[in-house]
């Protein structure tokens, strides 16, 4: 029973981040379109930072678990590495 609760808190922790991965990379384009570019590439910095952090957690659970995670962090990869082409 311990051990499904913490998968569940885990799975709960990597949702949120992967909600605030996004919404790091649209604040990333919000300051690259309002010419601000150094607050651009730290923001696009912490949404790394974000994602390694859920590739760690991903580590932690079953492939069954970490499997649904996937497509989404290799969509939000796709995300920054568009906001970083744009910027350079």
């Amino acid at each position: 029973m311990g051990r499904n609760l913490a998968d569940r808190i885990l799975i709960e922790l990597i949702e949120a981040d992967v909600e605030i991965g996004f919404s790091l990379v649209d604040e990333a384009k919000d300051y690259r379109a309002s010419g601000q570019p150094e607050f651009s590439s730290r923001i696009l910095q912490v949404a790394e930072d974000t994602v390694a952090d859920i590739e760690r957690r991903l580590q932690r659970l079953g492939d069954s678990e970490s499997g649904p995670f996937d497509s989404l962090v290799t969509e939000l990869r796709n995300e920054i590495a568009a906001v970083e082409r744009e910027t350079s």
